[in-house]
């Protein structure tokens, strides 16, 4: 693996090494995102150095080194014992056993986990073969058969540019030799203020009530209504707007340099759109890329499919897993009852009835049915969304659609994301990947996020450590996650031509997505046949085509 980089990357590598080395040495994801604190600048800076070397190769690996380390952790000791057993060191894996079979890897104590780390990392017995040791990102020659495995062209790594360096987009292709570009408007500054922009609209989520006169004969329902939609029409309003000029800003930045430059790669002939995979580092990583649109008013996902991945290694952990295929069974969550916690998400409910209904038919249901009365299959708690996750039986099925609230905080010692289920009942990021370890042979094809937030990490942009990427470093194939606070009515929309590509049609998820969003900016779209009703009106009471009602829906894993 030393041997595709330059000096100049090579110098820095043992660095990067020991940020892993910390961060798996650590029992909690606190500890772990401390560990981590300086990983992704230091490899930033690495990467820097090498492409001004002219190595794109040593630039990927060093970017890949500092990537997603807290996530990588959480699940990295999950097989401890097998791969010790390959690497001829039963010794080890007999103590890791023990150590681990009362409360789980947690509570291994730290000189096992050292013993372990150095037996996993270093050269394995004469005539063993083993495993790559966990402290290194995959070679280049891993990331293509990744890619080719599931059908993308690229592995792009977007730099965003500081006061002192440019920005770049650094490219792992399926074949031919890695490459990069500069890109010095990459910048996200004052004109470019993603976090205002992305912040201001709450639909699905809790709305809140401040700076708006209500209005006292309407009553206090209707007061809150009143103020609801104000609050409402004023967000939606600030966003759109602020979009506009951010779309606009993705194109020129990073994203039509990237297209015309992909154009011109071997292999770009294929007769279907290119489909690239987009590791956003720092602040970039709230940027909704399909979504950036060329001075005529094409979007990018008009020309081409993206997807995104957490670092290189989960891209590699995915690639790897199986296909696991869909039936019409399942489990589908519709908007449950919060105790007041959360609004009520009306739309959410109109949903999730509608998917089960017209898709899974022999799923469970649980929240609430459209009338807002409780499903008799469940209320939509955290215990029946966990024993659904570890169920052993054949007719669970492998799908999940949550149509229900996604909080983030960020501002704790305990910073999380976690589904906000019935009963204000909590099920965080860590505690999925937890309870995804105890049932390793549970396969799960696709989870469905339809809550805000979902794609937002809790513990730094770096760290990608979300809602979505927790089911998918739990082994699931396929998540679709969120990166703002999605409009209740058009999210349904486009939730529904989703499940109606992907299971109708029978296409990939990565691909279901993309033809959805393009049928909400298609003005001439029609609805399918099965499309009931009440989602029929809804074309009538929103606009499908904004930005705001297609953009903010982004694919992971297979």
């Amino acid at each position: 693996m030393l041997g595709e980089w330059s000096s100049a990357g090579r110098a820095g590598l043992d660095g990067l090494r020991r940020y892993a080395w910390k961060v798996l040495l650590q029992s909690d994801t606190a500890a772990a995102t401390a560990a981590a604190r300086h990983a992704a600048s230091d490899a930033t800076r690495i990467a820097r150095r090498c492409l001004t070397a002219g190595d794109p190769a040593g630039a990927i690996q060093a970017l890949d080194a500092g990537r997603a380390l807290v996530l990588f952790a959480a699940t990295e000791f999950r097989d401890v014992a097998t791969r010790l057993d390959a690497r001829g060191r039963s010794d080890l894996a007999d103590r890791w056993r023990a150590a681990t079979a009362v409360d789980g890897p947690d509570t291994v104590p730290v000189q096992l986990r050292r013993e372990a780390l150095s037996a996993l990392s270093g050269p394995a017995d004469r005539d063993v073969d083993a495993a790559a040791g966990p402290l290194d990102p995959p070679s280049l020659h891993e990331i293509r058969a990744a890619l080719a495995a599931l059908d993308a062209d690229a592995l792009v790594y977007l730099v965003p540019a500081t006061s002192t360096g440019t920005g770049y987009a650094v490219i792992a292709p399926v074949q031919g030799p890695p490459g990069f570009m500069g890109l010095p408007g990459l910048a996200l500054d004052g004109d470019v203020d993603a976090e205002r922009y992305l912040s201001a609209l709450s639909h699905r989520d809790a709305v809140l009530l401040h700076d708006v006169e209500p209005v006292p004969e309407a009553g206090v329902a209707g007061a809150v209504d009143h103020c609801r939609e104000l609050v409402m029409e004023k967000a939606e309003s600030r966003l759109v707007d602020s979009l506009d000029a951010l779309c606009g800003w993705a194109w020129r930045a990073a994203i039509g340099p990237l297209l015309e430059y992909l154009a011109r790669r071997p292999g770009s002939g294929s007769g279907r759109p290119p489909r690239v995979v987009l590791v956003p580092m720092g602040g970039l990583s709230r940027i909704p890329w399909q979504a950036a649109r060329r001075p005529d008013g094409t979007y990018a996902v008009q020309l081409a499919a993206f997807s995104q991945a957490a670092s290189a290694r989960m891209l590699c952990e995915s690639a790897a897993r199986a296909p696991v295929p869909l039936a019409p069974v399942g489990l589908v969550v519709g908007d449950p009852d919060t105790a007041g916690r959360g609004a009520e998400l009306a739309a959410a409910r109109v949903e999730a009835y509608a998917v089960h209904q017209s898709f899974y038919p022999g799923a469970r249901y649980v929240g609430r049915r459209p009338d807002g009365l409780p499903s008799r299959s469940g209320a939509g708690t955290a215990a029946q969304v966990r024993e659904w996750l570890t169920s052993a039986r054949p007719g669970a099925g492998a799908m999940l659609h949550l149509a229900c609230h996604g909080v983030i905080e960020v501002d704790s010692a305990d910073a999380t994301s976690y589904l906000l289920l019935a009963d204000r009942e909590r099920l965080t990021a860590e505690e999925l990947i937890g309870v995804l370890a105890e049932a390793p042979e549970r396969q799960v094809g696709l989870v469905v996020l339809a809550a805000c937030h979902t794609g937002v990490s809790s513990r730094g942009y770096d760290e990608a450590y979300s809602l979505g990427t927790a089911f998918l470093a739990g082994g699931v194939r396929s998540v679709l996650s969120t990166q703002w606070s999605v409009p209740d009515r058009a999210t349904s929309l486009l939730m529904f031509m989703f499940h109606h590509f992907l299971m109708t049609e029978r296409r990939p998820a990565w691909d279901a997505l993309r033809r959805a969003q393009l049928w909400m900016l298609d003005p001439g779209r029609r609805p399918p046949e099965g499309m009931p009703r009440p989602l029929r009106r809804q074309l009538h009471q929103t606009d499908p085509a904004e930005i705001v009602a297609w953009a903010g829906f982004v694919h992971w894993g297979r």
